[in-house]
């Protein structure tokens, strides 16, 4: 499916979700800030390197001592705009990403320290880890600031996948770091895996699910790889040096790893996510309103969503002079709406409940020939007054948030590395 139509999905189905199939205008605006939230969440960005992966879509460069001081302390100087504008609110969660957060446990340590004397921090704290930078001084580090979950970006076991990627370690480090990493005591730890990677073959994603099962991660996150156009790896993909596995392939491996997980006792807990029964999920993204800090990062509050600059040196600026939000969208109730039923439905269950805990309302009354047909077409079951997603409504839902990514997240994200502070994103 070329660009041009994947962008018309989801319009279409905004179309029909809402009654609005125009496009969604990011622009620099001022924010009106809700009223002091019972909590918040919070993402926080690190986005220094050792290296560059050629798949990455992600705000990053190369580690620099004294870049990374500056950040640091733009970091705290944003966190404190918040204490500010609501004082010691409830810290429901925090999760720091990147980049490479386990590449700088100091910067971890400090912010993490800030939070808790200034917030009401909770034990929901997860961080992103690199194999080669987990080790006792590392974990250390990270118990001392409170963490509780560990992410591992291992992407692989194969030696010849990893070098693709241009991953710089080979498979067994990556079995040695997830065994550190799973006896250091955390309540979580996920095993980042990618899949759908070019040349890999049926054997390779189902060998891979079973290591990361094998040594007994609490959760497995299992990612298709969907090269962004301005990354490496995009180019490669788009001038058709690299060829990606074909839909068919790709749906066999999507289910190769549901059906592995399964046999293996985890449960599916997402999308692209499998959980051993009873674990505490490490998700980030599908939290229902969050705060994000730091260069690049999103947040979703109140009637809106936002976006920092994505220049790291204009971000570190943009702190100290006044707010680093680059582009703003204010979302309508209906669209509100759809964005929660969006992550909802990567989460496979939909509590109708929820909305009227949110908004004072249940989702519109229109929804139910919606979810009749959808129930015909055997992609959604009801229990009570839950929605389910079926195997096959799960995987028309993967489909449906490949085609985001490449085309809502594609060109916001492409637009803010291309210009720090750009005017207008009609997405």
């Amino acid at each position: 499916m070329s660009n041009k139509m994947l962008h018309w999905v989801p319009r279409v189905l905004r179309l029909v979700l809402t009654g609005n199939s125009s496009p969604i205008i990011f622009r620099r605006q001022a924010v009106k800030w809700p009223a002091v939230p019972s909590s918040i969440n919070l993402y926080i960005h690190l986005p220094f390197c050792r290296q560059i992966c050629p798949f990455c879509p992600y705000v990053k460069e190369i580690y620099n001592p004294s870049t990374c001081t500056a950040y640091k302390e733009a970091l705290i100087r944003e966190l404190d705009s918040y204490r500010r504008l609501w004082g010691n609110v409830k810290i429901g969660s925090v999760y720091i990403g990147g980049g490479t957060p386990s590449l700088t446990p100091g910067v971890v340590q400090e912010v993490l320290t800030w939070i808790d004397r200034n917030f009401t921090l909770g034990n929901e704290i997860g961080v992103e880890v690199h194999p080669l930078e987990i080790n006792r001084s590392v974990l250390d580090s990270f118990r001392n600031s409170g963490v509780t979950m560990a992410s591992l970006g291992v992407q692989s076991f194969n030696d010849r996948l990893l070098k693709l990627l241009g991953r710089n370690y080979n498979g067994r480090l990556a079995r040695d770091a997830s065994e550190f990493l799973l006896g250091a005591g955390l309540t979580t730890v996920d095993i980042d895996l990618i899949f759908a990677i070019p040349t890999q073959t049926l054997d390779e994603v189902k060998n891979d699910l079973g290591c990361a099962c094998e040594l007994g991660a609490n959760q497995v996150s299992t990612y298709p790889l969907i090269p962004l156009s301005y990354t490496p790896l995009g180019q490669q993909v788009r001038r058709k040096k690299v060829t990606l596995p074909d839909w068919r392939t790709e749906r066999r491996m999507l289910k190769a790893l549901v059906e592995g997980a399964s046999h293996a006792g985890y449960q599916r807990t997402a999308i692209w996510s499998f959980n051993k029964p009873g674990a505490t999920r490490y998700t980030s993204v599908t939290k229902e309103q969050f705060i994000g800090i730091g260069v690049g990062a999103a947040s979703r509050i109140g009637d809106y969503f936002m976006v920092n600059t994505s220049s790291i040196k204009g971000y570190i600026r943009a702190v100290r002079d006044g707010s680093p939000i680059a582009l703003v969208t204010e979302l309508n109730l209906a669209d509100q709406m759809v964005y929660w039923l969006f992550w909802r439905c990567y989460d496979l269950a939909v509590d109708r409940n929820i909305p009227r805990t949110i908004w004072e309302r249940d989702l519109p009354a229109y929804y139910k020939g919606y979810l009749s047909m959808l129930k015909v077409l055997g992609l959604i079951r009801e229990k009570e007054n839950t929605i389910h997603l079926t195997q096959r409504g799960a995987y028309i839902f993967h489909i449906i948030e490949k085609i985001y990514t490449r085309t809502y997240l594609d060109t916001i994200w492409a637009a803010c590395l291309k210009e720090a502070w750009p005017e207008k994103v009609a997405l």
